[in-house]
């Protein structure tokens, strides 16, 4: 009997304990449960819509590629390219299309429209180097409408790979400022980081020559 009354009393405490923690046992049963699947939700949406955006894109180059490009082309990329903006806003493939939009107006001379893509892009990118492809696009826009003093100050490498081609714009700009000797210290600074890279010097070495210095000399 005692034994039996033993077993009474344990399934009676299991009850009270049930009857008091069952349903915040339930419920934190659930919430586990809804965190597991709303995050393999997640993951399967963030794979989704990076396929759709890599897709739209894909169709983006396949009609940048083409041989006999017309005006029904160009709308189709302008398309494209809007579309991967707005529909997939933060993803990598939004800040490719912004760059491609910019690329395309500044060969139609519209700088107006290629500011506005470019500094689209800063805006949504913490990404060091494309901040710097950015920004020197930015400064040689800005030197093509004679805004100098603003496309200099663009003109702040913070990535070591960037100073020698930063220096090299900075000559350019300068050069169309009238600043020679600005433009020569500019173009000899980047050609002497340069200088053990034979393959990136040639037309450094002829802007340093039409300004009267040897480069062999450097």
């Amino acid at each position: 009997m005692t034994e039996l009354r033993t077993e009474e009393e344990q399934i009676a405490v299991m009850k009270k304990w049930w009857a008091e923690n069952g349903r915040s046992l339930l419920i934190g049963i659930g919430l586990a449960l809804a965190i597991v699947f709303g995050w393999k939700a997640y993951q399967n949406s963030v794979i989704q819509t990076k396929t759709e955006a890599s897709g739209l894109y894909q169709q983006l180059m396949t009609e940048a590629t083409k041989n006999n490009f017309d005006n029904e082309d160009a709308n189709t990329l302008s398309y494209l390219a809007n579309e991967i903006k707005t529909k997939f806003e933060s993803s990598e493939y939004a800040i490719y299309a912004a760059m491609f939009l910019a690329k395309d107006a500044i060969e139609q001379k519209n700088y107006e429209a290629a500011k506005n893509e470019l500094n689209w892009v800063l805006s949504r990118t913490e990404d060091s180097r494309t901040q710097h492809i950015v920004n020197a696009r930015l400064a040689r826009i800005l030197s093509a409408e004679g805004q100098h003093e603003e496309a200099l100050a663009k003109l702040n490498a913070s990535l070591p790979q960037f100073e020698p081609v930063y220096l090299e714009l900075k000559g350019d700009i300068n050069k169309r400022m009238g600043n020679t000797e600005q433009a020569v210290e500019a173009y000899k600074t980047a050609y002497l980081l340069i200088k053990d890279k034979p393959q990136t010097l040639p037309l450094l070495a002829v802007k340093l020559s039409d300004l009267g210095v040897n480069p062999e000399t450097l």
